[in-house]
């Protein structure tokens, strides 16, 4: 059964009902609107991914590769920037290869062949934990270029949190490619768009 309510890991007396991001692994998306007494002022929000059953411990196999510390410190690259999953995805990749492709051996990839559960799914899962506890800043936002057949996606920062949506690299204007995903299929695989002429 997938969850529908959470209690604000800041508030323990708020039950907060998640809202579908439209994802199709069933994402789940909830936001605090007290706008006290959270780790950054105002409301705080975070990603529910739901694990298929089946699968081994995601907080294990994460806590394994140390994606506490290894997944917040490329998004810290771009402090004061929210930055599209693919984005951060990418980062990570770059950062720590030899995991990723870990991570990718183990679950796939959608640049690769078409599957619900992906490493993307996996990341994104530990990301949002980790938006619950505020070590992330969490997003809804467009998605877009390669990523776009979501709807929405989730978007990533590091505090202090940057203004919305002013403050903003998508994956499109990113200019970058899957080739970080080794085996990666389909037009996108390589860059195409300078970084100029993206924005």
């Amino acid at each position: 059964m997938a969850v529908a309510w959470q209690v604000c890991p800041f508030h323990g007396d708020e039950d907060i009902l998640g809202v579908a991001t439209g994802d199709q692994d069933g994402s789940l998306t909830f936001t605090c609107p007290c706008v006290k007494g959270h780790a950054q002022p105002g409301p705080h929000s975070w990603l529910h991914v739901p694990q298929p059953e089946g699968l081994p411990s995601i907080d294990g196999y994460a806590a394994e590769l140390g994606l506490a510390t290894e997944l917040p410190a490329p998004i810290g690259q771009h402090q004061g920037t929210w930055i599209e999953y693919g984005v951060a995805e990418r980062a990570y990749a770059l950062r720590c290869p030899d995991d990723f492709a870990a991570i990718v051996s183990r679950y796939g990839h959608k640049a690769i062949a078409p599957k619900q559960y992906t490493a993307s799914a996996f990341l994104a899962g530990v990301l949002g934990v980790l938006s619950r506890h505020g070590t992330v800043l969490y997003h809804l936002g467009p998605a877009t270029g390669r990523w776009s057949y979501n709807e929405k996606i989730s978007w990533w920062a590091v505090a202090p949190q940057p203004d919305w949506p002013t403050s903003c690299l998508s994956w499109a204007e990113s200019g970058d490619s899957v080739s970080y995903v080794s085996g990666a299929q389909g037009p996108q695989t390589h860059s195409t768009v300078s970084r100029s002429a993206a924005k």
